[in-house]
């Protein structure tokens, strides 16, 4: 490596210019406040030949890095298929990146701490976006045949066959309507009418109105019962209670109980 500086302008100007390094490395300074090095042709090749990766191809890489600020810019083409990688990062923090992959099979753009960032990739089978923890975060995946959603467990799958979910609770909110669907059960609300459903029964709610069905049979309790038959009504059970509190009047042409 030189040591000496010399600041006198030296031109070269040549048809065919080789440089050449026995060792494998080549040195280029530019120095001063207001330096810069420029190469200026129709095209501008950089490769790099490495023997163990004479089986898959070669590799070749150009690094711009900022000393002041740590900041890292890297451009790799590697492999025997067209690849370009594209890497940011910060000294002090390497692992925190962005990275842009493109090749023949597609892209793939990554931002942040892996696993923690966020994550974009297409390709022939699907386009997938992630952002934070795999486990807790979101995710949306589309393929040629279905759209998944997922954040957490809770997933969402369109395909032409339908719609299917699958979370630990379903709530659909349109006020003054909702429907609410989780381990327990099913609530819809209508304003102030609610449809309970659950494993013990089926509850159905109007104001002071309230109906229930389960294992048991079947209770109701209404401010006023009107019940109108024009044929045969036929009532048959085990036991039966029928109480007012105030009024109750039946009319019938032909009444019979047994």
């Amino acid at each position: 490596m030189p040591t000496n500086i010399d600041l006198n302008v030296d031109v070269h100007s040549v048809a065919q210019y080789y440089l050449s390094a026995l060792a494998g490395i080549v040195e280029i300074n530019s120095l001063g406040p207001e330096s810069s090095f420029s190469v200026q042709s129709q095209s501008v090749y950089l490769g790099a030949f490495v023997p163990e990766l004479a089986e898959t191809g070669s590799l070749a890489s150009l690094g711009l890095i900022q000393s002041g600020t740590g900041g890292l810019v890297n451009i790799e083409a590697s492999g025997a298929s067209p690849s370009v990688s594209l890497v940011v990062n910060l000294l002090e923090n390497p692992d925190c990146i962005s990275n842009l992959i493109l090749n023949a099979e597609g892209f793939m753009v990554n931002y942040g701490l892996p696993g923690v960032g966020g994550f974009i990739s297409i390709n022939s089978s699907n386009v997938a976006i992630f952002m934070g923890d795999p486990s807790a975060g979101s995710s949306f995946v589309m393929t040629p045949d279905s759209i998944t959603l997922k954040v957490g467990q809770a997933t969402m799958t369109l395909t032409a066959e339908g719609l299917v979910t699958n979370a630990p609770a379903v709530n659909t909110v349109c006020d003054p309507t909702s429907v609410l669907i989780n381990a327990e059960g099913i609530t819809e609300v209508v304003g102030e009418t609610v449809r309970e459903m659950n494993e013990e029964g089926h509850t159905l709610t109007a104001a002071e109105t309230e109906m229930n069905v389960g294992v048991e049979g079947l209770e109701a309790e209404v401010p006023t019962h009107t019940l109108e038959a024009d044929g045969s009504l036929e009532t048959n059970t085990a036991l039966f209670s029928l109480s007012a509190d105030g009024m109750q009047t039946m009319e019938a042409p032909i009444s019979m109980q047994e």
